[in-house]
């Protein structure tokens, strides 16, 4: 397999995409895991019984109401 071989400067600008994609997935990554976090805090509330119940015709009213 042929190999290409990077001048510093491409070799360089290549290290910066590279590191701006590193950062977009850490962001991502970051994201996910707040949103994990949130979701078991959620489910931790509704299993102690700290969510309320609404038929839909209720929830519906409640909402007009925001």
């Amino acid at each position: 397999m042929e190999q290409k071989q990077l001048s510093l400067e491409n070799m360089n600008k290549e290290i910066v995409a590279l590191k701006h994609e590193i950062a977009k997935i850490k962001a991502m990554f970051e994201e996910d895991l707040e949103f994990a976090r949130r979701t078991e805090e959620a489910w931790e509330s509704h299993d102690k019984g700290e969510f309320t119940s609404y038929s839909k015709d209720e929830f519906l009213k409640k909402l007009k109401e925001w």
